[in-house]
């Protein structure tokens, strides 16, 4: 009988295991791929914008957060959101696109344009973007209270780990908020990255139930929040000491696609 009860528990407890783990996410955000893909559909104060097929799907901590970050904004009086790229319905790279991540659901990209008035279908497929700084990472008359806010209300998510932005964008929310009396860590996840001048693009950490998710290295502890020399470097790299030593040439790793995701890719083939 004890016996008998105790397989019970075991064959229970496998089936739970099984259901909250039913989306696996494998290997990294720029060499990996995602099982049992969410697809966000349209809905209230949002749309989607299509840079290409099939890029709204996603795990769904992330769908979860955007929905959640809808909210927010609508309560904090934001116009409509516009949201850009996610994955692919079980990842991997976009064809014909300049994203080098975006492949284990992990990811999306969120315009600084926004949604109100609503975008015409023909404007949600010719995605027109709105630049809040310029090739000279000074803000531009775009960057308002409204795109500030956006990044906040991201940035202050638990899931966020990230969020790439151009430098000259950090730069301008470092001078914003450094001076009020709040706490300000989640200024640190605030990237400045290359290009990003009209999108933030908001990356969630590993969720609990991917093992096989690979993690990234946590952001530097900064005492100035990134805010001084770090940002500073990006937009005048001539402050960065060159060093007397000669660079050996590094030559980077070939990426090794994980089995998984071999096999899922496959699949969708076939």
């Amino acid at each position: 009988m004890i016996k008998k009860l105790f397989f019970t528990f075991v064959v229970l407890f496998s089936a739970c295991s099984v259901a909250e783990s039913s989306t696996q996410i494998y290997g990294e955000y720029a060499n990996g791929c995602i099982d049992g893909a969410v697809e966000l559909k349209a809905g209230r104060n949002y749309q989607l914008q299509i840079w290409g097929k099939n890029r709204h799907y996603g795990h769904p901590e992330l769908v979860d957060f955007i929905l959640d970050l809808v909210k927010d904004a609508k309560k904090h009086n934001l116009p409509d959101l516009l949201i850009g790229d996610m994955s692919g319905p079980v990842g991997g790279a976009f064809a014909k696109s300049s994203h080098g991540s975006h492949q284990s659901g992990l990811d999306v990209d969120i315009s600084f344009d926004f949604a109100t008035p609503k975008k015409t279908q023909y404007e949600l497929t010719h995605p027109d973007d709105i630049y809040i700084v310029d090739t000279k990472n000074r803000p531009t008359s775009y960057f308002n209270q409204d795109r500030a806010t956006l990044i906040y209300l991201a940035a202050i998510d638990p899931r966020v780990e990230r969020i790439f932005v151009a430098p000259g964008i950090k730069k301008r929310m470092c001078q914003l908020y450094l001076d009020k009396d709040m706490d300000l860590t989640w200024l640190s996840k605030v990237r400045p990255w290359f290009g990003h001048r009209g999108h933030m693009h908001v990356r969630l950490g590993c969720p609990k139930d991917s093992p096989y998710c690979v993690k990234q290295k946590p952001n530097p502890v900064l005492e100035d929040y990134g805010c001084g020399y770090e940002v500073d470097s990006w937009i005048d790299p001539s402050i960065v000491p060159k060093s007397s030593k000669p660079k050996k040439p590094q030559v980077k790793p070939k990426k090794v696609i994980p089995k998984q995701c071999k096999i899922l890719f496959n699949k969708k083939k076939s």
